[in-house]
Formats: structure tokens, C-alpha cells, sequence
């Protein structure tokens, strides 16, 4: 989920949707619609009217639920099928369509999914004008400028440097990293727009290279998250591959907000 959503999920208002969206009984609903390829955020739509009426003057708290939403699919295993289907009932207008089934994808795959996502930024943010390249419609959390050295930033100071502790030490301790303070701090919207593309690309290069000679052993090491959560090299992959089909979901949207569209 995007950094814009840490603060909002403190709030009781972000803990109490957070209760109501990730809960066992809601991650069947969601795979029963997911089967029928409709939007898995129709599980709670008939919820969200009667409890949180609120919500519909609440643009935050409703983009919020469905990365809540997303969170839970991805975590199951499922893959975006498409970015925007249409969403019965009112609140949401679009939702994420997910994979009927979970997906296991091997090592390799995960590498090559990670391979074709500079392709895939570029073929996308290349229908944004360049007078649009620094806009952040309201909804939206980066703008294409913004998107691209995130992404960069992103493997060559985290993702990089972590695969490379958990290589070289025994329980290596992680850390995350907030991109929507980078973002302000690196000043990414006064930042050149293909020195961003060309570095995001060399980034994702470098990042390839680091885990190309993984062997199971390798992808069994474990790392410590934050001083709870164990994982393996191989279980850091798939959080990286999921960070990318996040972005390519929020660009998605931000095309469709600089096209005018609601999100």
C-alpha cells in the first residue's frame, strides 16, 4: 500500500475500514467475486453504505479501502487482471479485478516479471504529455515524474541494499523507507524526466544482476522486517513484485485522472 495511506490507517476511522476489510471471512468474498471477474472491493460495498456513511464525502478513506483490498489479494496470491472494472452500487466507481485463483509463480518468474517493469512504466508514461509529466490530480499519489524516481530511488537505495545485507549476513535486519517523504525531501518534481527513466532502468539492472545467481539456498536465507516479521530472500522478491503491480495500478489511475475520468 502507498505511503500517502500510513497515516490515515493510524486513525480510527483507517483502523476501524482496516477491520471490516482484512478478515478471512471477507478474503472468501473477495475470491468468489475475483471468480467472477468482478471487482473484489464489491464485497463491501453494501457495508460501507450502512456503517460508514461518511465515506461517501471521503475521497481518502475510500481510495484507502481499496488498497486495503488489494493488500489482502496480493497477499493470497492473486495477480491484477485489470486495473478498473466497473463496481455495482455506489462508492466506488472502478475497482481492481484480480486473478479467479491464487498464483504461485516460481523464482525465475519473479525475476521476470521484475525484468519487463521499466518496459512497462515507460510504454505506459508514454502518453503523458510532457506538460502533464509534474501533475498530481487530487486522488492520485505521484505524479509520472514522481512515479519514475520513486521506482528508482526505491531499487537502488532499498531494494538493492537490502538483497545485498540478506546475501551477506546471517538475519539481516530491514528496514522500509517512506517514498512520499523521499519524494519531498529529493525534490523529485524538479528532477530531469529521462535522467529518471534512464535510472529507474539502470536501477532495475543493477537489482537483476544482485539475484540472478540465487540458488534455493540463497533464496532461503532469512532477513528480519522491522524487528517482527521473518522472510525469506525469496518472500522479498515477491513483496518487490507486488510493489511493482502496485505502481503500475496507480499509474493506471493517474492516466485516467489526467484523461478527466473519476478514481
Amino acid at each position: 500500500m502507498h505511503n500517502r495511506f500510513d497515516q490515515f490507517r493510524l486513525t480510527a476511522l483507517g483502523q476501524q475500514l482496516e477491520a471490516l476489510i482484512d478478515s478471512p471471512q471477507r478474503y472468501t468474498e473477495y475470491a468468489a467475486l475475483s471468480r467472477a471477474e468482478i471487482p473484489a472491493v464489491s464485497a463491501i460495498v453494501h457495508d460501507l453504505q450502512s456503517r460508514f456513511p461518511e465515506l461517501a464525502a471521503d475521497q481518502t478513506a475510500r481510495q484507502f479501502c481499496g488498497a486495503m483490498v488489494g493488500d489482502v489479494m496480493r497477499r493470497h496470491g492473486h495477480a491484477l487482471l485489470r486495473p478498473r472494472g466497473r463496481v455495482p452500487g455506489s462508492y466506488f466507481s472502478y475497482g481492481a479485478v484480480w486473478s479467479p485463483l491464487p498464483q504461485q509463480r516460481s523464482f525465475a518468474e519473479l525475476l521476470q516479471q521484475l525484468a519487463a517493469m521499466p518496459a512497462l512504466v515507460q510504454h505506459s508514461l508514454a502518453a503523458v504529455p510532457a506538460a502533464q509529466r509534474r501533475q498530481r490530480p487530487a486522488g492520485t499519489a505521484f505524479s509520472a515524474l514522481e512515479h519514475l524516481c520513486h521506482l528508482r530511488d526505491l531499487d537502488r537505495d532499498a531494494f538493492l541494499p537490502r538483497v545485498q545485507a540478506m546475501r551477506q549476513q546471517q538475519q539481516a535486519a530491514l528496514h522500509g523507507v517512506n517514498g512520499s517523504v523521499w519524494a519531498v525531501e529529493r525534490d523529485y518534481q524538479a528532477q530531469d524526466w529521462q535522467q529518471a527513466v534512464d535510472g529507474f532502468a539502470a536501477a532495475r539492472q543493477a537489482l537483476l544482476a544482485a539475484l540472478q545467481d540465487c540458488d534455493a539456498a540463497a533464496q532461503a536465507r532469512i532477513a528480519v522486517w522491522e524487528g517482527v516479521r521473518r522472510l525469506t530472500l525469496a518472500e522479498l522478491v515477491a513483496d518487490m513484485a507486488a510493489h511493482d503491480a502496485t505502481h503500475l495500478q496507480e499509474i493506471d489511475e493517474l492516466l485516467a485522472a489526467l484523461a478527466g475520468e473519476a478514481v
